[in-house]
């Protein structure tokens, strides 16, 4: 039951924000459908939440020795761009799948963190919820899977549901009873489930359904075929997490933004065009009404014409009629009417009709209009064709009246090539009842604007215009809209976002494919290179462990020019180092045993003669007669001989001791600080061109004498100056400064550079010991520098200390001295 109770579900969130935040970031326009309304404006920077929130929570889990902050961070965006999603698309919408989905993925994330089921996961909890819910819901109610996404498994959906309510219910009891195998049965079922949902709503270009059960069959798939929870760490860990993050976010990042930039140029171009194509269509629709108006005009105020109405000449009246609807004028029709609605001269091209037309509102419009050119509503006419018509009164004086159309087929103005490239759908409407006159797509007429339908005639009642709308299959349109001057008509200009983004849109899912493949060869990078890494870090390990084992010389292969070679190498030489200082221990031992063999049996030697002539003695004292003199004085020779040769042993012994424990003694004379101050900063800026001008020094006066040995503060200066070098970025300056002081003399060393940690300021000066960010800070040293110039200004009898407000502040020591050193006074 291991990987089924530590399975987490931060991994899931992780895997399922990652895919929705990429689907809405890089293919935006694919949420078009009514349930998306609410969010298609937001749709961007709702990705980017999932994204960015889902990225922070795998870095976290990647790296948990991360603060927790990282992680709660990413799991407060991750739940936010979850609970808008889930308000917008699915409570408003009565999704009732996503209103149970994500309150689900929302409550077992965060009862993870709770203290109770520390180090454990709930996601296999989680996939028996989701199962037990949405397998109850197909069952009592299919018709909602019907209406949001599975219409396309149509009689399928109660079969689904009972298969996810039965492996529901399985996983439920095998978690319960702490049964593996129900459990991987349970799991089996519900990953075919999960896969044909995915399946379905694929095929239905339902994109966050699809990231939501294709992630959900792909956890079912992993819990089912991992036996173990695998140990993230190693070696080959650490590359595989390192070479995902560096290869995988990067390119997500970098290929969202492009898409961005590029969606938004794109979308310039494309409202661009469009006001282009609505534009040049309304001016050529303008022209073309201008041109019908001024060439009635011109015929109804011809006097020729005039008088041939009056006097009735037939013939003059037909002339000018046919001359109207000849091949080289604009008009498809043209007839002539008297003021009684009779036909007094019929249109050739509409074979010659005839007959009363009082009953047409053309015909009624132009007998109350004075004498304005008229346009008149779409109409069928006799001959069962599509017609708009202009109509102008002709007044030949003595109450004769009669009325000039011309007509224009709605069908050949259909036909026309449009202005607007292939990609738009361009349709003309009349305003006053909706009636569509021209559609480039099917060539419908009269028959009222479904653009009417899907933007409301508030919209489309603007002058002009830019929206966005969705049509009946749920894509978005771009619309673009514009009145026709001095007519009741109005311009639409359409185009498919969805097709005039595909460009776009392949290309983000060559920038997914490519961070998938960037994430593969990672992975088979990470464990190509981390096993050739790993196989030498055990080399290494085991060279270690065998470290100081007399029996055998531990070696490790150092192959290559990497750092792994040259750690390989540098062990090599350590463990030369070590045999040596090993034997040279071993020798030392040695030496020392047979010193204090030597030294036992040089010390035995005069005391054993030295204790058995004092014994001599005592007995002679107590029970015989005195010695003679001269005996006498030989016996305290000989003792004396023998003290003298004890006195010389102890202090041979005491002179190793003092050789060994590396004491000395001061040699002081006069001398002038000041001077040995310059030339120390002239020997290191010799030997430091770059610094030339960094280094300064100050000084009160021309010389300061005093007693001290200046051999050893020529050391003092030097390490001092040294150091701040060292640990001091290039560029920056230091200041050498010698004082005169109430008691002596100061100098000072200030630098600017990475300065000290306050918890590193009482164990400056041990032997040894170096500060945690001088040990970050790539520069020699063992620590023994200033343990040496402690002792040195402590043998003179002054003393130094060290000031700085912490890392990156700088560091300034100051030594004091006595104008005479301590041994000098002594």
């Amino acid at each position: 039951m291991g990987i089924l109770e530590r399975a987490r579900v931060e991994w899931f969130a992780a895997a399922f924000g990652l895919v929705v935040g990429t689907t809405m970031v890089f293919v935006p326009y694919e949420f078009g459908a009514a349930i998306f309304q609410l969010i298609y404006p937001y749709v961007r920077p709702l990705g980017s939440l999932f994204l960015v929130g889902s990225a922070t929570m795998l870095a976290s889990l990647l790296y948990p020795a991360w603060p927790g902050i990282v992680g709660w961070g990413g799991r407060a965006l991750f739940l936010g761009a979850v609970a808008f999603y889930w308000w917008s698309a699915n409570i408003l919408f009565l999704s009732r799948t996503g209103a149970l989905f994500y309150p689900l993925i929302a409550a077992t994330l965060l009862l993870e963190r709770t203290a109770r089921f520390q180090g454990r996961g709930l996601l296999t909890v989680l996939v028996a919820s989701v199962s037990l819910c949405f397998g109850t819901l197909m069952l009592l109610s299919p018709e909602g899977f019907h209406r949001f996404s599975l219409h396309g498994a149509g009689a399928g959906v109660r079969p689904l549901g009972a298969v996810l309510l039965l492996t529901g219910a399985l996983l439920s009891v095998g978690l319960w009873r702490r049964l593996p195998g129900y459990c991987r049965v349970a799991l089996g079922g519900q990953s075919a489930a999960f896969l044909y949902m995915t399946v379905v709503l694929g095929a239905r270009g339902s994109w966050t359904g699809v990231g939501v059960y294709g992630v959900l069959s792909l956890a079912c798939g992993v819990l089912l075929g991992m036996r173990q929870v695998p140990v993230l760490s190693g070696v080959r860990w650490r590359l595989f997490r390192g070479m995902a993050l560096a290869s995988v976010l990067p390119i997500l990042g970098v290929g969202a933004v492009t898409s961005y930039l590029a969606q938004r140029a794109l979308e310039e171009e494309l409202r661009g065009k469009a006001r282009q194509a609505v534009t040049a269509e309304t001016a050529w629709l303008e022209q073309t009404v201008t041109l019908a108006r001024s060439l009635l005009r011109a015929q109804s105020r011809d006097a020729g014409f005039i008088a041939a109405v009056r006097a009735g000449d037939r013939q003059r009246m037909r002339e000018t009629v046919e001359l109207l609807e000849s091949e080289v004028a604009l008009f498809d029709a043209a007839w002539l009417l008297d003021s009684a609605g009779e036909t007094l001269v019929p249109s050739v091209r509409l074979n010659r009709i005839a007959g009363n037309f009082a009953q047409r509102d053309y015909f009624q419009d132009a007998l109350k209009g004075g004498d304005e050119v008229l346009l008149s509503r779409p109409f069928l006419t006799r001959a069962g064709l599509p017609f708009v018509v202009f109509t102008v009164p002709v007044d030949a004086g003595n109450g004769t009246r009669g009325v000039l159309v011309g007509g224009l087929s709605l069908q050949r103005l259909g036909l026309q090539p449009t202005l607007a490239s292939r990609s738009y759908h361009v349709e003309l409407f009349d305003r006053r009842d909706g009636t569509l006159l021209r559609e480039t797509d099917r060539g419908d007429v009269l028959t009222r604007a479904p653009l009417l339908e899907l933007l409301g005639e508030e919209t489309l009642a603007a002058p002009e215009g830019m929206s966005e709308a969705l049509d009946a299959s749920g894509r978005r349109l771009l619309v673009a809209h514009s009145r026709v001057e001095g007519t009741p008509w109005t311009v639409v200009v359409t185009t498919r976002l969805r097709e005039a983004f595909a460009p776009v849109t392949r290309m983000g899912g060559w920038v997914v494919v490519i961070a998938v493949l960037a994430g593969a060869i990672a992975l088979v990078l990470s464990q190509w290179v981390g096993q050739d890494v790993a196989q030498r870090l055990e080399s290494l390990r085991d060279g270690f462990a065998a470290l100081g084992t007399p029996a055998q010389e531990q070696r490790v292969r150092a192959e290559g020019d990497d750092e792994v070679a040259q750690l390989a190498s540098g062990f090599n030489e350590m463990a030369a180092r070590i045999d040596r200082t090993q034997k040279e221990l071993r020798e030392a031992i040695a030496i020392r045993d047979q010193f204090l063999s030597m030294a036992s049996h040089e010390l035995r030697t005069p005391l054993t003669p030295l204790k058995a002539t004092l014994d001599l003695l005592v007995r002679q004292l107590g029970s015989g007669p005195a010695m003679n003199p001269e005996r006498q004085r030989d016996t305290i020779a000989r003792l004396n001989r023998q003290v003298d040769r004890l006195t010389r042993l102890i202090g041979d012994m005491l002179d190793v001791s003092r050789l060994q424990s590396g004491r000395f003694t001061l040699t002081v004379a006069p001398m002038d600080l000041v001077a040995l101050a310059r030339e120390v900063v002239e020997r290191i800026q010799s030997t430091r061109p770059e610094r030339q001008g960094l280094l300064s020094l100050e000084a009160t006066a021309e010389s300061l004498m005093g007693r001290w040995d200046e051999q050893r503060l020529d050391q003092l200066l030097t390490n001092l100056v040294e150091n701040a070098l060292r640990y001091s970025p290039p560029g920056t300056p230091v200041a050498v400064r010698v004082l005169e002081d109430a008691d002596g003399v100061r100098v000072e060393v200030e630098d600017r550079g990475i300065g000290i940690p306050e918890e590193s300021v009482p164990q400056l000066f041990t032997p040894f010991f170096r500060a945690r960010n001088a040990a970050e800070h790539y520069a020699g040293g063992l620590g023994l520098g200033l343990a040496i110039c402690r002792e040195i200004v402590e043998r003179h009898g002054g003393r130094i200390g060290v000031k700085s407000d912490g890392p990156g502040q700088g560091t300034c020591f100051t030594v004091w001295l006595p104008r005479a050193a301590v041994a000098d006074a002594a």
